[in-house]
């Protein structure tokens, strides 16, 4: 199947959203300084996607998609009781731009982006594909199939993860 053909609608998971399924499904996010973090087993073919707002919950418990400490623990928490394989876990990430003026020390697309690399890394999952900064927002789209990430920019494809 190619990346732009679609077996279903793809289902769109919102700021500070997650969703789960299995292949052929396909999640779909739009990030500009958010970061989308896609975890899928390739034994099971089972995936989500993590539309991740901030940083840091600061202890909060409500809605454990928005941050990277919670939403990164929460893919894999919801991954590994639907049946995934923490062995054959894996990551794309993508967003994190900056999206207005110039990136500092206290841009929020830099700090997600390290957040959630630190969360990945901390559980064992391995980043394998990343398409990340810049000034420009994306849509990801995640194909549970083949784990593939397509990422456009301008509503062209620029890269598949």
């Amino acid at each position: 199947m190619a990346i732009g053909e679609l077996v279903a609608k793809p289902t769109k998971v919102g700021m500070g959203g997650i969703a789960f399924d299995r292949a052929p499904a396909v999640l779909e996010t739009l990030l500009g300084s958010c970061i989308g973090v896609a975890v899928w087993d390739r034994g099971t073919k089972m995936g989500g996607l993590a539309h991740i707002v901030l940083p840091d919950s600061r202890g909060k418990s409500h809605a454990p998609g928005k941050f990277a400490d919670t939403a990164v623990s929460e893919l894999r928490r919801e991954m590994v009781l639907r049946g995934a394989n923490t062995k054959k876990l894996t990551a794309k990430i993508a967003g994190g731009a900056t999206m207005f003026g110039q990136r500092t020390n206290q841009d929020i697309g830099q700090k997600n982006d390290e957040a959630v690399r630190q969360h990945l890394q901390a559980l064992g999952i391995p980043l394998i594909g990343e398409h990340t900064g810049g000034t420009s927002g994306r849509v990801i789209r995640f194909s549970l199939e083949d784990g593939s990430v397509a990422v456009k920019v301008a509503r062209e494809i620029v890269t598949v993860l």
